[in-house]
């Protein structure tokens, strides 16, 4: 089966970028995000972060997975 690898739609990003309040942490961490389409037409966010050493950014990236996640399932991320 085919996989598709996409960047985060501008919509993601906007509203993950309003939510967090450390904004270029925010935009360096959506640097390692994508988003994977099956064949199917299932999607998931990919994060390609491996530099484990620099906590803060760790950290971000995981935060900004979990809300792009959050979003394409159609919730709000604004209850945090």
């Amino acid at each position: 089966m085919s996989e598709v690898e996409k960047p985060l739609p501008d919509w993601v990003r906007e509203r993950i970028l309003q939510k967090v309040q450390n904004k270029a942490l925010a935009e360096e961490a959506l640097k390692y995000i994508s988003l994977v389409e099956k064949e199917d037409g299932t999607v998931w966010v990919k994060e390609n972060f491996e530099d484990t050493h620099k906590h803060a950014l760790l950290f971000m990236v995981l935060n900004c997975v979990n809300y792009a996640q959050r979003l394409l399932r159609g919730e709000d991320i604004e209850d945090d």
